[in-house]
């Protein structure tokens, strides 16, 4: 797929005098490491999915494949070559064998676009919403891949910014790149603007009106909110059949992930002006003195989180923005076998 990035040289349909200028270049784009690192991976989903083409999920459905799945007692119009004669031998019931049927899922990218996600300390070079996006476009290109719908919702202050419906066909990877290209060049992303925090319920309430069942949602978000806005939604779409995945996305200077680097978490020093990219209120405070008070506060908030999400059956990962979105797909699949 990675021809879809590349456009075609040739005549093109501008005008014939004057200057041309060259539209700016996409600050969220498919890196060719990418697809060397996801070439023939495959994502699994542990739930059953509710689709209509072939795919490698397990479908809810019984199908025809060379998976055995079940015994179901014969009734007519059953297909009389998957009796099972030695069930029959044995019980003098005739049984017929069922199948496990593969099928596609229908997947939905939920991107937090709040101020926060815009924050970038000096030790990365992207912001948590850029490098979100990028995870987002690396997931779409995997899923497209493997036959599934991908759709994309991406979310700043207490509205819906944009929705790209779900679909599977080659040119939808095109549709994300250039929706979320657009979410982290917009306005949000300059330091001046607040928009105030925002809400992934708004969101999350728009995707169960839908009656999305059976499928998979996945939120990337630093999560810095109220809980309960949002995990009653996800636990809503998880009781229904769908499998969610929560990825919270930070910043090395907010939480670092990474043995031997602890260094890296809150390491400011002296008197600082701290102010919120959501709401433009700061204060005043020592650094130094208030690390300690940060990193408690945080860890109580993570292990809160991680308890919550693990009562409802949500899974939860955690990215940092230096982090390359391959490395951590392969690192995720990996834990999860």
């Amino acid at each position: 797929m990675a021809e879809l990035f590349r456009r075609s040289g040739g005549r093109g349909n501008g005008p014939r005098n004057g200057p041309v200028v060259a539209p700016p270049e996409p600050r969220i784009v498919l890196d060719p490491e990418v697809e060397r690192r996801l070439a023939g991976i495959r994502f699994h989903f542990l739930e059953s999915m509710d689709g209509r083409l072939t795919g490698v999920h397990r479908s809810a459905q019984p199908g025809v494949s060379v998976e055995f799945s079940d015994h179901k007692e014969y009734s007519p119009g059953d297909d009389i070559r998957h009796l099972n004669w030695k069930v029959y031998a044995r019980s003098d019931k005739f049984y017929v064998r069922q199948f496990a049927k593969d099928t596609h899922a229908t997947v939905c990218l939920v991107l937090d676009c709040s101020g926060s996600m815009f924050y970038r300390s000096d030790t990365v070079d992207r912001s948590k919403a850029e490098h979100a996006a990028g995870l987002a476009l690396a997931l779409c290109y995997l899923f497209l891949r493997q036959n599934d719908s991908v759709g994309l919702l991406s979310v700043r202050g207490h509205r819906l910014t944009d929705f790209v419906p779900p679909r599977s066909h080659a040119s939808q990877l095109v549709t994300v790149q250039e929706h979320l290209d657009r979410a982290v060049t917009g306005k949000a992303a300059s330091p001046d603007h607040h928009e105030g925090p925002t809400s992934l319920a708004e969101g999350l309430e728009f995707l169960v009106s839908r009656r999305t069942r059976r499928s998979a949602v996945i939120v990337l978000s630093d999560l810095f909110m109220d809980m309960a806005e949002f995990l009653p939604y996800l636990s809503y779409l998880k009781a229904g059949g769908s499998h969610v995945w929560l990825v919270q996305v930070l910043d090395p200077a907010e939480l670092d992930l990474h043995p031997g680097k602890t260094e890296r978490t809150f390491p400011f020093q002296g008197a600082m002006f701290f102010r919120s990219v959501e709401t433009g209120h700061g204060i005043l405070m020592d650094a130094r003195l208030a690390r300690a008070d940060y990193l408690a506060r945080f860890r109580a908030f993570q292990d809160e989180l991680h308890e919550r999400c693990a009562e409802a059956g949500i899974e939860l990962s955690q990215c940092n923005t230096d982090t390359a979105p391959a490395e951590f797909i392969v690192e995720h699949l990996t834990r999860r076998r």
